[in-house]
């Protein structure tokens, strides 16, 4: 009882602190998930010794590591790639030369191990992703490219480190038997979770069996000696159509992983660490230095082949802080590294995701659209020209693919001659059933009544709409009643919080 007492006070503070340190770095303009690392090294034996790892503890930051990994691999690695051959060669130089340079530092300190090569020497395509999308280029030839090289780099890395943690014949043929039998059996998967769906009613039913296939698929993994946490990725990856048919699940998802797991994960990051000391904060950064220098040159060289900008694909290819970390705890829990091993490869790690985030906003610069500061009294066609929108003749799971790709709340649908007729929102889907998302039409269903605003309206007034109607958007129309702009709530807010 004392147990499980201690560990509801250590994660009740875990907890608060974890969001109040990604909330303070994310004011910075700083990497929001460094913030808990921090705390967690403050709280646990490498400072203050104050909260203490123990079997419960570790337990739910397990689970935690399983679904970060599942969420990355539905939504970070979840793009239809479209890959070619300069994407195969880029990855591998990018890869294979960090893990040369890194493994004769290793050896030269007599620390050497594969599973610290690995995630020292991957790409995480994770942070990288969500630095493109602020930078507004995730869609351009330039972050196209950079997506495509740390997907195959992340990829490939996992399966070398799930490879290496065994090691032995028999353990490598079970694992990629495993692989073999999610990749083939995700399609099975999903139609499995769509006959679900016909027999129940209730939402909480299909919540409640992503979560079950998750863990009973982990477990399948485990034993066949293949890491539970690596099998999310996996099974993540192979359900993202699925799960973008049905955005309910994805947000519930997301609010079970980031609003629980993500911080009490990154916090127990820094529990695990040794006693900080000035020969491990010696170490952490040579190999700081080390990791972000070959693998920057390793980006350089594959720049040419790719005929992008070499030094933003050297930054780009050289980003920390997602996976890397997920696979050093695995290690540190199954023994196979020590907890000094971890601490100093980890610290490098933290190093790289607080430095490698600046230096990349300051060579690619602000986008244009934020390089001056609104004026609420302009008029909001000056800053805002969206015309996202639907027609009648569109499908449900049309309208739903926009929705996801853009992040909104609801899509504007409009007539055969361009004037709104209303807007359907993602609550109003979740209680359609998902079989016939094909068939039904956008007009099919109910549309809201979308606010309508004249086009000499301006920023404020359109702001003063959002807060005193809650509506996700406002539309803006010609003399005639046309649409000329679509204004999303979500968007509109990026506008008005310029990227440092």
């Amino acid at each position: 009882m004392s147990l499980l007492v201690d560990s509801l006070l250590y994660l009740g503070i875990m907890l608060i602190l974890a969001k109040l340190a990604e909330e303070a770095f994310s004011r910075l303009n700083l990497v929001r998930f460094v913030g808990p690392i921090i705390v967690g090294v403050l709280l646990g034996p490498g400072v203050l010794d104050l909260v203490k790892i123990n079997i419960i503890i570790s337990f739910i930051t397990s689970l935690g590591i399983v679904f970060l990994l599942f969420l990355a691999g539905a939504e970070e690695l979840g793009e239809k790639l479209k890959v070619e051959s300069k994407d195969y060669f880029s990855f591998l130089i990018e890869l294979s030369l960090p893990i040369l340079i890194i493994s004769i530092l290793l050896l030269y300190f007599k620390i050497f191990s594969l599973l610290l090569v690995i995630p020292l020497a991957m790409t995480s395509a994770g942070p990288l992703t969500r630095l493109l999308i602020d930078l507004g280029i995730s869609k351009h030839k330039i972050g196209l490219a950079l997506f495509y090289q740390s997907v195959l780099n992340e990829i490939v890395a996992v399966v070398l480190f799930a490879i290496f943690s065994k090691f032995q014949i028999l353990d490598i043929i079970s694992i990629l038997l495993v692989v073999l039998f999610i990749f083939l059996g995700g399609g099975k998967i999903a139609k499995l979770l769509e006959l679900i769906e016909g027999y129940v009613k209730v939402r909480e039913i299909e919540f409640a069996t992503i979560i079950s296939v998750i863990f009973i698929i982990g477990y399948v993994a485990e034993v066949f000696s293949f890491n539970s946490a690596i099998t999310a990725l996996f099974l993540g990856f192979l359900l993202r159509d699925y799960l973008k048919d049905r955005p309910y699940l994805i947000e519930r998802l997301r609010a079970f992983t980031y609003g629980f797991f993500e911080p009490l994960f990154f916090v127990s990051i820094g529990l695990y660490f040794v006693k900080i000391s000035p020969t491990l904060l010696l170490l952490s950064l040579i190999t700081f230095l080390v990791t972000i220098g070959s693998k920057f040159f390793a980006g350089l060289i594959s720049a040419k082949i790719q005929g992008i900008d070499p030094v933003i694909n050297g930054l780009g290819t050289s980003m920390k802080g997602g996976v890397d970390v997920s696979l050093l705890i695995s290690a540190l829990t199954s023994n196979l590294i020590t907890p000094y091993q971890y601490s100093f490869s980890s610290l490098a790690i933290t190093f790289s995701s607080l430095v490698l985030p600046l230096l990349f906003r300051m060579k690619f610069g602000k986008p244009k659209i934020q390089e001056n500061k609104i004026n609420l009294q302009q008029p909001v066609l000056n800053i805002i020209k969206n015309q996202t929108v639907v027609n009648c003749y569109q499908t449900l799971r049309e309208a739903i693919g926009i929705i996801n790709e853009r992040g909104y709340r609801a899509i504007v649908v409009v007539d055969e001659n361009f004037r709104p007729l209303g807007y359907v929102s993602v609550s109003q889907l979740l209680e359609i059933d998902p079989n016939d998302y094909e068939i039904l039409k956008v007009c099919d269903i109910y549309k809201n009544e979308v606010k309508i605003l004249e086009k000499k309206s301006k920023v404020i007034d359109v702001l003063r709409v959002f807060r005193e109607t809650e509506e996700p958007v406002v539309v803006i129309v010609d003399d005639d009643g046309r649409l000329l702009s679509v204004v999303y709530e979500r968007e509109l807010l990026r506008y008005l919080t310029p990227i440092q």
